[in-house]
């Protein structure tokens, strides 16, 4: 059997950069309301992470007029990786720009073929973690991050995991059958991390369909913090914040709270997620269309229609957000 080197080694997911339309209000958001430490604030980014986290951020609130998906950043395994990468997207013809940003001095910002704004380095800046300073705690608290979950502008999902699996390297964990019995979503994972997923792949429906982003997900140590955040913006009367749950997926097995920041973006509060402790033995598992029910909610309880809305993403080409039509296809026909 012949085995495919990836094109270059990801080592994890690492950290995710999101546009807000105003910093001071979202850092009473994410560090007052949520929990997240405060690293720095530069101009107009805000440098933030979970209390587990040691490297510099996890997390980048940056100032702009329209919400959305800035880039998602992955750690490669070594400076060589970097350098692969480097030209892996340049032999696709696609754009690749040197980057940097606080605590990362040596990166590359990529479009990928899918239209999505894509950071790899190698080297952070290490800053620490909170520890055991339970006294500083706030919040949930976010612990650290776990996924992102976004919308390809694709009909087949299956060309998008050939990039993602043979590509990048990435494991096929479960996946999702639409009526038409083609994948309408999936997950994957890092072999370093491997948990259920780093990254979920789901579809952008419409007429002339974008490239989307749906949320990003930080776990927290239990169920009963969700309970504290969802108590505490109901009692700051920030009902409209409260989108989801909690409750527990069947895919990823996994408890939930879906929450809107004030631009309307996505966070979920996540725990409970397996580990896969052999990657070379998993069989990716496989929800069929008559299971949507409950592998979207274990407790069978149906989704707000609002939860399949999406945001936008950053062009590194020209700036500013790629016009987005449609919504997530994760489960685009399912009602009850």
């Amino acid at each position: 059997m012949v085995v495919r080197v990836p094109a270059f080694g990801i080592h994890r997911i690492s950290h995710v950069g999101l546009r807000v339309s105003d910093l001071d209000r979202a850092r009473l958001f994410y560090v007052d309301i949520l929990g997240f430490v405060e690293v720095e604030k530069s101009g107009d980014e805000l440098y933030l992470k979970g209390v587990e986290e040691g490297q510099h951020h996890s997390l980048v609130l940056r100032k702009g007029s329209e919400p959305g998906l800035s880039y998602i950043a992955f750690r490669v395994n070594s400076p060589e990786d970097l350098d692969r990468a480097r030209d892996y997207y340049r032999s696709m013809g696609l754009p690749v720009s040197r980057f940097s940003e606080k605590g990362v001095s040596d990166a590359i910002a990529v479009e990928d073929p899918y239209g999505f704004p894509l950071v790899f380095y190698y080297d952070m800046e290490y800053t620490g973690d909170l520890g055991l300073k339970y006294s500083q705690y706030r919040g949930a608290p976010p612990v650290r991050l776990a996924h992102v979950n976004i919308s390809l502008p694709v009909r087949n999902l299956d060309e998008a995991l050939r990039y993602y699996i043979k590509e990048l390297g990435f494991i096929l964990t479960e996946y999702f059958l639409g009526d038409d019995g083609s994948k309408h979503a999936a997950w994957v994972t890092s072999y370093y991390k491997h948990d259920s997923h780093d990254v979920a792949l789901g579809k952008t429906i419409g007429k002339d369909p974008g490239p989307g982003f749906h949320h990003v997900a930080y776990i927290v140590p239990e169920m009963r913090d969700m309970v504290r955040i969802a108590d505490i913006l109901a009692s700051m009367g920030m009902w409209d914040s409260i989108e989801r749950g909690p409750g527990r997926h069947g895919a990823t097995r996994a408890f939930y709270f879906y929450i809107r920041d004030p631009d309307g973006i996505r966070i979920e509060l996540y725990t409970g997620d397996y580990v896969i402790l052999d990657p070379d033995k998993w069989k990716p598992i496989e929800w069929r269309f008559n299971q949507a029910r409950y592998r979207s909610d274990f407790w069978g309880r149906p989704i707000p229609d609002r939860w399949r809305e999406i945001k936008p993403v950053e062009s590194i080409v020209r700036g500013g957000m790629k016009p987005l039509e449609g919504y997530t296809s994760m489960m685009p026909t399912i009602r009850w």
